[in-house]
C-alpha cells in the first residue's frame, strides 16, 4: 500500500507545473526590491507582481549592439503584472528600455502595468543612426515572442520596438505620445506580430510602421499620428474593423492615415476613418482612452467588439480634439 501511495505521489509531482509562485516587488523581507531582482529570483510559470508605484532601478544587458540598458529582462514562462494598470508604474526615463524581451516565447508575458519615459527621440544615432530600435518602452529582440496585454505605455521613445524573429501578440494595450513610432515591425521574420484592440494615439512618426516584416491588424485605433497611421515599406500588413483617423498632421496639407506599400483601406475589411471621440485626448483630467459611449468605435470590431483598448466610458460625445498644427506637435519635443 506504502508503494501505491509514493507512486501516486510521485506521479501527481511530475504533473505539477514548475513554479506557479507568486514573487512580490518589492518584498524587502526577501531581498527583492527591484523588478530585475524580482525577475532574477522567477522560474518558468512564476509571477513576478508589481506593487502599486514607481520602479526604475537600471541594469546593463548585452545586447546585438553593443551594452544596453534596461530596468528588466523578461523570463521566459515568466509573468510580469501590475496590481494596477494606471499605478505599477516602471520608468524607463534613465534607461534605453523599459522591458528587454530575447528569446522567450508566448507563455512569457506582460500585464497590467504601465511603461513610461526613456532617455528620448535621439538616443542611439551615435551608434547606428535609427534611436528607433535603441529606446523602446518594450524591446522584442532574438526570437521574442512574449504575450502583451492591458499594457500602457506612454512617452517612451518608441512604444514596442519588433525585430530579428520576433512575433509577440499586443493585445489591449494603449501606446501613446511616444516620441517615435507606437510600434516599429523591423525586419522580423515569418510569422506576424498581433496586434489586436490596440489603441496608438499622438505619437510623434507612425502610430504602426512595419518595415520588411510582418503584422495583423484587427480591431485597433490608430489616430492623431505626427506621420500616417499605418505606414509600410517592401510589405502589405493586414489591417481589419480598423479606425485610422487625423494622421499625419500638417499645417497645410490633408491628413494622410496609410503609407508606403499599403493603400487607404478606409470602407474595406471593416476599417473606418472616424473622429474616436477619447474621454480625454487633451490630459485635463489625466489621459483617458477610454471612447464615448456614442464613439463610431463602439461595437465596431471584429465580432461586434469594441474598436482599441477601451470601450465606451464616457457620455456627452462631443470632440475634446483640436486639430494641432505640425508645428505645434514638433515642438512638445524640443
Amino acid at each position: 500500500m506504502r508503494r501505491v501511495l509514493v507512486a501516486i505521489s510521485l506521479a501527481v509531482l511530475a504533473a505539477a507545473p514548475v513554479g506557479a509562485r507568486v514573487i512580490l516587488v518589492p518584498d524587502a523581507a526577501n531581498g527583492i526590491l527591484t523588478v530585475q531582482e524580482g525577475m532574477n529570483a522567477a522560474v518558468s510559470g512564476d509571477t513576478v507582481k508589481l506593487a502599486v508605484g514607481v520602479f526604475d532601478s537600471v541594469y546593463t544587458f548585452v545586447t546585438p549592439v553593443g551594452v544596453r540598458t534596461a530596468i528588466c529582462e523578461l523570463k521566459n514562462g515568466v509573468t510580469l503584472r501590475g496590481s494596477v494598470r494606471r499605478q505599477s508604474v516602471i520608468d524607463h526615463t534613465g534607461a534605453q528600455y523599459g522591458i528587454l524581451c530575447r528569446d522567450i516565447g508566448a507563455a512569457a508575458r506582460i500585464s497590467n502595468l504601465t511603461i513610461r519615459g526613456g532617455v528620448g527621440r535621439d538616443a542611439g544615432r551615435e551608434d547606428d543612426g535609427d534611436g528607433r530600435t535603441l529606446a523602446a518602452g518594450i524591446m522584442c529582440w532574438e526570437n521574442a515572442s512574449p504575450t502583451i496585454e492591458n499594457v500602457s505605455i506612454n512617452e517612451s521613445a518608441t512604444g514596442v520596438v519588433v525585430r530579428d524573429g520576433c512575433a509577440p501578440t499586443i493585445r489591449g494595450a494603449v501606446i501613446a505620445r511616444g516620441s517615435h513610432h507606437g510600434v516599429y515591425v523591423y525586419r522580423n521574420g515569418t510569422s506576424p506580430v498581433i496586434l489586436d484592440h490596440v489603441t496608438a494615439v499622438s505619437n510623434f512618426d507612425n502610430g504602426v510602421y512595419v518595415f520588411q516584416g510582418r503584422a495583423e491588424l484587427t480591431s485597433c485605433c490608430v489616430t492623431h499620428s505626427g506621420k500616417p497611421g499605418i505606414s509600410a515599406y517592401d510589405c502589405t500588413p493586414s489591417v481589419e474593423y480598423c479606425n485610422v483617423f487625423l494622421n499625419d498632421r500638417t499645417s497645410t496639407g490633408m491628413p494622410e492615415d496609410y503609407a508606403g506599400e499599403i493603400d487607404d483601406l478606409t470602407g474595406q475589411f471593416g476599417n473606418i476613418s472616424s473622429e474616436p471621440f477619447y474621454c480625454d485626448f487633451s490630459g485635463a483630467v489625466g489621459y483617458d482612452y477610454h471612447v464615448c459611449m456614442d464613439s463610431p468605435n463602439v461595437d465596431a470590431g471584429q465580432g461586434g467588439t469594441d474598436i482599441g483598448a477601451f470601450g465606451g466610458s464616457c457620455t456627452a460625445c462631443v470632440s475634446p480634439v483640436s486639430r494641432t498644427t505640425w508645428g505645434a506637435i514638433k515642438a512638445l519635443y524640443r
